[in-house]
C-alpha cells in the first residue's frame, strides 16, 4: 500500500470518528462546535469513548504526516453537515438510481 493510499484511508478513518464523536455531542445536548476538544467526559460514558476513538485515529493518521488543526476539523464537519443536508437520502448518483 502506499503512503498516499494509508494517508487517505487514515484520514478517512479520522474524520468518520470525529463525525460519530461530533453526532452524539450533538445528541446530548451539547454544541458540537465548542464541545469536541473537551476531554472533562466521565470515565466509562459514550461520550469518553467516543472522544478516545477519535484521538487515536487522529494519532495514527498524525503519525504518518496526515494531520490537520481543530479549526480544520470544525470546518470539514460543518462541510459534512451542510453536505448531507443537501443531500438527505445518501449522495446522488449520476445513473439516475
Amino acid at each position: 500500500m502506499s503512503n498516499a493510499t494509508e494517508r487517505g484511508r487514515l484520514g478517512d478513518t479520522l474524520m468518520r470518528e470525529f463525525a460519530q464523536y461530533a453526532t452524539a455531542l450533538a445528541e446530548a445536548g451539547f454544541n458540537w462546535a465548542t464541545a469536541w476538544p473537551t476531554d472533562k467526559w466521565l470515565p466509562g460514558s459514550r461520550l469518553f469513548w467516543l472522544h478516545g476513538r477519535f484521538l487515536l485515529a487522529r494519532e495514527c493518521a498524525n503519525l504518518i504526516g496526515h494531520s490537520f488543526d481543530d479549526e480544520e476539523i470544525t470546518q470539514f464537519h460543518r462541510e459534512h453537515l451542510a453536505y448531507v443536508a443537501m443531500f438527505p437520502s445518501g449522495p446522488p448518483s449520476l445513473n439516475g438510481g
